[in-house]
């Protein structure tokens, strides 16, 4: 099914939409300014080596140092694993960035993300995404095979699911293109004497691109830097996406067509429900995340049918929500109670066809004795709703409030349409700061900010004066 991505920012941040059949099924936040860390590529030095930890601890030129996990002796995909010595450099790809008081994660595998396939210097294993069929793996691989070696150094790939419809042009086009790309990053930590990034990841909404491209059929930003980047991306990337990239100067029409706010206000909910009648409660801790799942009106004979109906629902829905919210680490499922084991299966076998293309990150471990369901997802930050949440200053931080961050991109984006003469905006008093340097920043002179203690700490009221 065809997609559309909107990008939109705001003084702080960039947000990105991806579209589907009418409706966000994935956000990306990005702060401005910073350096990415996730999948950007460092020159690193080994400063200490934690047995206790199996790892050791680099530095690649921030504030922390980052951790690096050892395997030695070992051999992963026909890659020979070699320990690393304390003062040794290292070229190490960033997997999770630095939360809290941990530092950075790291892992010595690199993998460069092409238009048809994944480049994994030092490697020598051909691999596949689990969508391509038979007939597509033996074709690529014989491409693969009689490329690589031509090289005259180790390397692998992995074959993206949209590589079954690329010619062999372009799988070696694609794949000397990551070759070149590898030697440039070689040839630059071979001259730069400090640890620090070699190569910084494309921004999110690129990335999106990257992922997505072959399905995009519109792409819109409302920020001229923005739209800037992505042509100059696609130019060479893709160029028949440049005709279908657009900027907007006021892109009130896609906020209000894609329900940006209502998304944000249920994606930041404890709770969601079913079309059945059941829901959800998703709560997320440092540690884990834990989902229970409640049921609605019974619709079936038994117990046990009603159990499986709700669970069915709430698997497809779960899927979609850990999506959306961008939920990583451990997750602990509380799904309605179950005797037959076949029942058990099927919602397992939901819950995995949901996740889509993201399947690849995620791994199910199945029902445990109390009958709670444990799976984990690759993690790389924090979650959406983390980003977009901060500690609630009227009850010191036991709950979570809209970030001033997201406020003042609502606020943006409502009060930038075209007048219709005077405004004033009601915001609770503890908001007030927000919205008066929005209207500053913007220069919004027909917005009256009035302090109302009636309004919501997490909403604000429009009025135009008649």
């Amino acid at each position: 099914m065809a997609k559309s991505l909107i990008v939109l920012s705001d003084q702080e941040e960039f947000f990105s939409f991806l579209i589907d059949g009418g409706e966000i099924c994935k956000i990306k936040v990005e702060k401005k300014g910073l350096v990415r860390i996730v999948d950007s590529i460092f020159k690193g030095k080994v400063k200490k080596l934690v047995k206790g930890m199996d790892g050791v601890f680099v530095d690649i030129g921030l504030e922390r140092e980052a951790y690096l996990p050892l395997k030695h002796n070992c051999k992963k995909d026909g890659e020979e694993i070699k320990p690393v010595r304390v003062g040794e450099e290292i070229i190490v790809q960033v997997v999770r960035e630095p939360i809290g008081e941990k530092g950075a994660k790291l892992t010595k595998r690199i993998k460069l993300v092409g238009k048809y396939l994944i480049y994994v210097p030092n490697a020598n294993d051909v691999r596949f995404s689990s969508r391509l069929s038979k007939e597509d793996r033996e074709r690529l691989k014989g491409i693969a095979l009689e490329v690589l070696p031509k090289y005259g150094f180790s390397c692998g790939v992995i074959f993206r699911t949209h590589a079954s419809k690329a010619s062999e042009e372009e799988i070696v086009k694609d794949i000397d293109s990551l070759k070149k790309l590898w030697l440039k990053i070689l040839k630059k930590s071979s001259v730069q004497k400090k640890p620090g990034i070699l190569l910084e990841e494309y921004p999110s909404y690129v990335k999106i691109i990257k992922d997505h491209w072959y399905e995009l059929e519109e792409i819109v930003a409302d920020s001229p830097y923005v739209w800037n980047d992505i042509v100059s991306f696609l130019e060479e990337f893709e160029p028949p996406l440049v005709k279908k990239t657009v900027y907007v100067k006021d892109a009130g029409v896609y906020v209000n067509r894609y329900r940006i706010h209502d998304t944000f206000r249920k994606m930041l909910s404890r709770q969601v429900w079913l079309r059945g009648g059941g829901y959800i409660v998703i709560e997320e801790t440092e540690a884990m995340t834990v989902i229970d799942v409640n049921s609605g009106e019974p619709c079936g004979e038994s117990h046990e049918e009603n159990a499986l109906s709700t669970n069915l629902e709430a698997a497809k829905e779960i899927a979609k929500q850990i999506m959306l919210r961008d939920i990583g680490g451990i997750i602990v499922i509380d799904f309605i109670d179950m005797k037959k084991q076949e029942n058990r299966d099927l919602v397992i076998k939901t819950l995995q066809d949901s996740f889509g293309d993201e399947a690849c990150n995620i791994q199910i471990y199945g029902f445990t004795r109390l009958g709670l369901l444990e799976m984990a997802r690759k993690k790389s930050g924090e979650s959406v709703s983390s980003l977009l949440t901060e500690s609630c200053p009227l009850c010191r931080g036991k709950g979570k409030v809209k970030s001033k961050s997201l406020l003042a991109f609502e606020l943006e984006k409502d009060l930038k349409r075209e007048p219709h003469g005077i405004i004033d905006l009601h915001i609770n008093p503890q908001s007030a700061d927000t919205a008066k340097g929005v209207v500053k920043m913007h220069g919004l002179k027909y917005v009256n900010v009035i302090e109302d203690k009636s309004v919501d700490y997490n909403d604000y009221e429009i009025h135009y004066r008649t």
